[in-house]
C-alpha cells in the first residue's frame, strides 16, 4: 500500500505526466492486477492437486493400517472411512463446514483426473475456481468421452466469459451431450423442488425456491414488471425492494401483513445522517400514512393485467412434433421439446421466436405486425437479452437501446446500429470508452458466447482504416459459415478491448463504430434525437 509520501511524489508526476503516460501507468496497473489474480488461480490449482494427493495418501493408509490388523485386502477395506476422515479433518484444518470440505475433496479428484483441460488453464492463471466450479457442475454424470470434450470447449469459453455466462453456455452445450432424455431429466429433477428458509443477521432471513426453470423465471419477470409499475418519483424503493415487497404482499393476506410490518423498510438511500431508524420507520407508519402496499396499488395498477414476458426459442420441428431438440427459455437455457411445445400453443406471456431447422434463422416472433420500430424494438429486446457491456446481467427490458453510431452524426436507426445499454454503461459510453459493433462468423452448429474481457490478440489495430479491408477479407473466407449478430467491442481508455455477443443470432452486413467520445456532441441542435446524457 503506497504511503501518503508515495502518494504525494505521485501527484507531483502527475503535473507534468501527459495523458498518454498516465493512461499506460493505469495499464500497467490493470496488468499488475490481473497477474494477482493469476497467481491465486494457479494457487488454487497447486491445493487442488495437494487435496488429490491427500485423498489418494488416506487410502494407502488405509491399506497399511488393515495390513498390520492382519487383514488382507482381499477381505474388503472400507477406504471410504478413510475418505471421510480425510473430509472431517481437513475441514477443522481450514475452517470449513465438513460439507464444503467434502466438496473440495470431490472438486479436487474430478479436477486433477477428469478434467484436464480446466486444470491446465487454472494452472495457468487463466480461469478462475468459480469458472472450474462451473465447468465441473456442468459434466456431472456425463460419459468420460463427453466429459473431455465439454471440458475443453468449457476451458476454453471459461477465459473469456463470466461465470454466470459460462454457466449459460455449459448448460446448453451440455444438453447436446448428454444421452438421457431432458423430459426425463426434468421430470425426476422436478421431485426435488422445495422452499427453504435460511436465517441471516439483523432480523432477516433468506426464502430460497426451488422450481421447474419456466415457473421460477415467469414468477421473477412478474415481480419485475409489478415493481416497475410502482415506481416514480415519489417511490423512495428501489426496484429490488419493490420485488422483495410485492412478493410479500401477493403472498399474505392483509391480516397478516399488518401483524408482520413492525421491522423498518430500508430507504433507497443508503447514505447516514442524523435521522434513526425508529424515526424513519415512524415516519412511514404514523399519521395514517403507511408504507404502501404493492397489494393495495389496485387503483394505480391492475396487477392481473401484467402478465411477464419471457422469450422461448423453438426449433421449428419441435413445435411441429418431429423433432424433440429442446426449446431455450430466455435467461435461462433449454428447456424440454414438451414443455416448449405447451409454451407456443398455451401461455400467451411468453414471446415465442421460431428457428429454421437447420441454420438456426430467426422466422418468426410469434405474431403478425406491421409496424417497424415495434418489430425492430421486439427483435432486440430477443437478440440482446441484457445490457450489452460485457458481464452486465441488466434485462433488455429496464435498459435503454442505444445508437452505437449517433443518429447527429449519421447513424442509422436499425439492429446493426442499435444494442440496449443500462443507463450506467449508456453513461459510459459517453465518456472516453469508444464502442463498436464487428460481423462475426461461426459455424451454424455453435451458439453465441456472452460477454468477454482482455485484449483481443485477433484485432490490435485500431485503425479505422482497415476496417473495409478486414471485413472483405472476413466475407471472403468464412462464406461457408453461417452470419451471426454484431460482436460489440469496447475499447477501454487503456486501450483494452473487451467483447460482448449477442444471446440470439441475426444476420449482419457491416461493422458500426462509435468513435471517440471525448466531449459532448457540437451539432446537438441540429439533430431531433440527441443521444448525449443525461439521457
Amino acid at each position: 500500500m503506497a504511503s501518503p509520501a508515495d502518494r504525494s511524489g505521485d501527484m507531483t508526476r502527475m503535473d507534468v505526466m501527459t495523458l498518454a503516460q498516465a493512461n499506460t501507468h493505469l495499464g500497467d496497473l490493470f496488468d499488475a492486477v490481473v497477474a494477482g489474480f493469476a497467481e491465486v488461480a494457479a494457487a488454487q490449482a497447486r491445493a487442488a492437486e495437494r487435496v488429490e494427493e491427500l485423498r489418494q495418501w488416506s487410502s494407502v493408509v488405509a491399506e497399511v493400517a488393515a495390513r498390520h490388523r492382519g487383514k488382507k485386502c482381499a477381505d474388503g477395506i472400507d477406504l471410504g472411512d478413510a475418505e471421510r476422515s480425510v473430509v472431517a479433518e481437513l475441514g477443522c484444518a481450514l475452517r470449513l463446514p465438513e460439507r464444503s470440505a467434502g466438496a473440495l475433496v470431490s472438486e479436487s479428484k474430478a479436477l486433477v483426473h477428469e478434467h484436464p483441460a480446466t486444470m491446465a488453464a487454472l494452472r495457468e492463471g487463466q480461469v478462475s475456481y468459480r469458472h472450474a466450479q462451473a465447468v465441473l457442475d456442468a459434466t456431472v454424470g456425463l460419459d468420460e468421452p463427453s466429459v473431455l470434450e465439454l471440458d475443453a470447449l468449457l476451458a476454453l469459453k471459461a477465459q473469456t466469459l463470466t461465470v454466470s455466462r459460462l454457466k449459460t453456455v455449459a448448460r446448453r452445450e451440455r444438453e447436446r451431450r448428454d444421452s438421457r432424455p431432458l423430459v426425463e431429466r426434468h421430470q425426476v429433477a422436478a421431485q426435488d423442488r422445495h422452499v427453504e428458509l435460511h436465517p441471516c443477521g439483523d432480523g432477516m432471513a433468506w426464502l430460497h425456491h426451488l422450481l421447474p426453470a419456466v415457473q421460477a423465471t415467469a414468477i421473477f419477470h412478474r415481480l419485475t414488471d409489478i415493481a416497475t409499475a410502482v415506481q416514480g418519483p415519489d417511490e423512495p424503493r428501489t426496484l429490488a425492494q419493490l420485488r422483495a415487497d410485492a412478493s410479500v404482499d401477493l403472498m399474505l393476506d392483509d391480516d397478516a401483513r399488518t401483524a408482520l410490518t413492525a421491522a423498518p423498510v430500508t430507504s433507497a438511500d443508503d447514505s447516514s445522517d442524523d435521522r434513526t431508524v425508529e424515526a424513519d420507520t415512524a415516519a412511514q407508519y404514523t399519521a395514517g400514512n403507511p408504507r404502501q402496499s404493492i397489494a393495495g396499488i389496485a387503483d394505480r395498477v391492475s396487477l392481473g393485467g401484467i402478465k411477464p414476458q419471457v422469450a422461448v426459442t423453438i426449433p421449428v420441428m419441435t413445435l411441429l412434433g418431429h423433432s424433440d431438440e429442446p426449446g431455450d427459455l430466455a435467461g435461462h437455457g433449454p428447456i424440454d421439446a414438451h414443455t416448449a411445445r405447451r409454451l407456443a400453443a398455451q401461455a400467451p406471456s411468453f414471446l415465442r421466436i421460431l428457428t429454421h431447422p437447420e441454420t438456426g434463422t430467426v422466422l418468426s416472433v410469434g405474431r403478425d405486425r406491421y409496424a417497424v420500430p415495434a418489430d425492430l424494438k421486439s427483435w432486440l429486446r430477443i437478440r440482446d437479452e441484457t445490457c450489452r457491456f460485457p458481464g452486465c446481467s441488466r434485462r433488455a427490458q429496464r435498459c435503454d437501446i442505444d445508437h452505437v453510431k449517433d443518429w447527429a452524426h449519421g447513424g442509422t436507426t436499425d439492429h446493426h446500429n442499435l444494442i440496449h445499454l443500462c443507463r450506467h454503461h449508456h453513461r459510459l459510453k459517453h465518456t472516453t470508452w469508444t464502442v463498436r459493433t464487428e460481423p462475426v462468423h461461426r459455424p451454424p452448429t455453435q451458439p453465441p458466447d456472452r460477454g468477454s474481457g482482455g485484449r483481443d490478440p485477433d484485432h490490435d489495430d485500431q485503425n479505422d482504416d482497415n476496417h473495409e479491408t478486414h471485413e472483405t477479407h472476413d466475407h471472403e473466407t468464412h462464406e461457408h459459415l453461417a452470419p451471426t449478430a454484431d460482436v460489440v467491442r469496447w475499447t477501454a481508455p487503456t486501450g483494452r478491448d473487451y467483447l460482448d455477443h449477442a444471446a440470439q443470432e441475426l444476420a449482419r452486413r457491416h461493422a458500426v463504430d462509435s468513435g471517440a467520445r471525448h466531449t459532448t456532441h457540437v451539432d446537438r441542435g441540429e439533430s431531433q434525437f440527441p443521444d448525449d446524457p443525461p439521457f
